[in-house]
């Protein structure tokens, strides 16, 4: 349910199963540092909004634990994918990675670092 109410849910912290498609673009990359429905999400807030490369790890590996429910499976499968895709946009178009970034689909470069 936590996973279904707050992970993959597409107002919140927006892991895509089938990203990118239908990844809104105000939460594109997934897994931002606060929910994205939350009235104080601000994706150029430092600590409000930003996604973090540290906060994904943690979050992989407390998926990890209970790899043996298909949902979280599946999304934890699908945080790699997002998180994969973020650092390499980055890498390929500027040949680094950064602190955090962004949320936004758009994003161009290094958000807060």
């Amino acid at each position: 349910l936590m996973v279904a109410e707050w992970l993959t849910n597409s107002t919140r912290f927006c892991i895509n199963e089938n990203f990118p498609t239908g990844s809104p673009s105000h939460c594109y990359w997934g897994l931002p540092s606060i929910s994205a429905d939350d009235s104080a999400y601000d994706s150029q807030g430092y600590w409000r909004g930003y996604v973090w490369g540290p906060m994904a790890q943690l979050t992989y590996w407390s998926l990890q634990q209970y790899d043996h429910l298909e949902s979280v499976r599946s999304a934890r499968k699908a945080l790699c994918v997002q998180m994969t895709a973020m650092f390499l946009n980055m890498w390929n178009k500027h040949g680094h990675v950064c602190e955090n970034f962004s949320p936004f689909e758009d994003t161009d470069d290094c958000a807060g670092d």
